[in-house]
């Protein structure tokens, strides 16, 4: 094994520490202003099958979490879910 090979796996001897990723608030924003703009717009659910799951349950949890203040989080949910409910209603 070459040396450039084997240092792909060696511990960090610089004391870096790995880099993390933090989502840009506005970013999250506009994708979960993105998404309830969609819901609002539907007289049905816009999607079905998995990408209904996808966004039903796993991407506005995720977004939420990555917002700073859980205040605003929480409103983003109220809101996002009162619209889950309304479409949910028209199956």
């Amino acid at each position: 094994m070459s040396a450039v090979q084997s240092s792909l796996f060696a511990e960090n001897k610089m004391g870096a520490k790995p880099r993390t990723y933090a989502a840009n608030p506005q970013h999250v924003r506009n994708r979960l202003r993105g998404l309830l703009e969609e819901m609002r717009a539907a007289e049905r659910w816009p999607w079905d099958g998995a990408v209904l799951d996808l966004y039903r349950d796993i991407v506005p949890p995720r977004l939420y979490a990555e917002l700073p203040d859980a205040e605003e989080a929480a409103r983003w949910r109220a809101q996002i879910e009162a619209e889950a409910a309304r479409l949910d209603s028209v199956l």
